[in-house]
């Protein structure tokens, strides 16, 4: 017995360790990249440790003439895209869960396929949808195409979380006088923060690194958000391996800070949204 718990426990052990191996592998990656000099690449065999460590690629990605702009349109559509998305899927997600009107399995069963559908599935029927609105090389066109992908993961996730406040919380609230729209303002939405705190970091996350629909809907070099501008440093005959890279690192930094912060919130969030879905 003592033999099989052991070894149970040394495979366990084996298997976190291989995980983690491959999830931190790339970062590693990218990271002793970054910190190379040019003539350290493509050395054969190759060089995991820098012999000489340098800050150069980060300097060149940051001294670019069009990065802030770049990080800046990034902070923008993510931001304003996350709270769009947080408060209609608070709103769907408090009717699914405490109205009753009709069709509101249907509509839950379409928003549980729709997440079946990758982004590139859905890119050229976003591009005719915005297309028709004007709303090509926008921001609010952008922003539009965010949403439509992540509103209904949004809605279910808030769904499950919404399912553990108990009704009569929102029962009592009302009995002392409060409105309908007051209890779930002052009863719903706090008990709820965990769970918004979870959502807005999938959704802003989401939005920080994609690639397709910006790539698609905007035109605009002065526009581009910081996954197209990232393109800049491959050139026609060459890349700049070690700028590209300390430049993804530069944009990994705040979804890093944002996780930090959130922490607390997102793990009590996912742990409250997974006992009941």
């Amino acid at each position: 017995m003592m033999i099989k718990r052991m070894g149970s426990r040394i495979m366990f052990a084996v298997g976190i360790a291989a995980l983690l191996f491959f999830s931190l592998f790339p970062f590693m990656q990218m990271l002793s990249t970054s910190l190379k000099s040019s003539d350290q690449l493509f050395t054969i065999p190759p060089v995991w440790i820098p012999k000489d460590i340098t800050l150069s690629n980060f300097a060149a990605a940051l001294r670019h003439q069009q990065f802030a702009d770049y990080f800046l349109n990034s902070l923008f559509v993510s931001v304003v895209t996350c709270v769009l998305v947080i408060i209609v899927s608070v709103l769907a997600a408090y009717s699914f869960t405490r109205l009753e009107f009709p069709g509101r399995k249907f509509f839950l069963n379409v928003i549980l396929v729709s997440q079946m559908f990758c982004i590139s599935a859905i890119v050229i029927p976003l591009y005719k949808i915005v297309s028709s609105l004007g709303l090509l090389n926008s921001y609010p066109g952008l922003i539009l195409a965010y949403m439509a992908f992540t509103v209904p993961v949004a809605v279910w996730l808030l769904r499950s979380f919404m399912l553990n406040i108990p009704i009569d919380m929102e029962e009592s609230a009302m009995m002392e006088g409060a409105s309908k729209l007051q209890a779930f303002i002052k009863v719903i939405v706090p008990i709820l923060r965990p769970g918004i705190g979870a959502t807005a970091a999938y959704v802003f996350l989401i939005t920080w690194q994609e690639f397709l629909f910006s790539l698609v809907f905007m035109t605009d070099p002065s526009k581009r958000t910081l996954p197209i501008g990232i393109m800049d440093f491959k050139g026609q005959y060459e890349t700049n391996w070690g700028t590209m890279m300390a430049a993804s690192i530069l944009i990994s930094i705040p979804v890093f800070i944002l996780f930090l912060v959130i922490q607390r919130q997102l793990i009590s969030g996912l742990t409250e949204g997974a006992t009941k879905g």
